[in-house]
């Protein structure tokens, strides 16, 4: 008679630090927020409740991806329900500016115009052209990642980016346009 194959005991993970995950992903993750969401104190609740999403979920993270990868997911989730909801809050501008934007004293009030013209076409965009936007070029993800973020596929990524970029280029001025060709 052969011998039952051996099961190995689950591996056991370290502790996830809350304050270490807060420390290394929270600023890119509020930027995000503020970007897709575009209100800061919005922003503000959907990182708070992210990081308590993952400490509910750390259980079933497998590894396959980056830890920031994950949290992002979360985010993104979190943002799409919230506005399902219909939870949206007035926007904001100085707030996203403030959170997406440091300007320096010798050329802050262009950086403060830019960013907040620029802040206002991506609210200008749908849910999901901004959620795009925001992953490529502020997350610097490529085209497979976002659509394994966002689950859809390849394609769809690519359309999204193309009509979202002709929407940016009506929306923001030219003289500051880096989308116009």
């Amino acid at each position: 008679m052969a011998a039952a194959p051996r099961v190995s005991a689950p591996e056991k993970r370290a502790p996830i630090d809350l304050q270490e995950l807060i420390d290394s992903h929270g600023g890119r993750l509020l930027r995000s927020a503020c970007l897709l969401c575009g209100n800061a104190t919005e922003a503000q609740d959907l990182v708070q409740e992210t990081f308590v999403q993952a400490l509910k979920s750390a259980h079933r993270f497998r590894g396959d991806s980056a830890v920031y990868t994950w949290l992002h997911g979360i985010l993104l989730n979190l943002c799409r329900r919230s506005y399902r909801k219909g939870r949206r809050l007035v926007y904001d501008e100085e707030r996203v500016v403030e959170a997406s934007v440091q300007p320096s004293p010798a050329d802050g009030m262009d950086q403060n115009f830019y960013a907040t013209r620029l802040a206002a076409a991506l609210q200008a965009l749908s849910r999901e052209h901004r959620e795009v936007i925001v992953l490529r070029y502020y997350e610097n993800m490529k085209i497979e990642e976002i659509a394994r973020q966002t689950g859809v596929s390849k394609g769809t990524v690519k359309s999204r980016l193309h009509y979202a970029v002709l929407c940016l280029e009506r929306l923001i001025p030219r003289e500051m346009n880096l989308f116009v060709s």
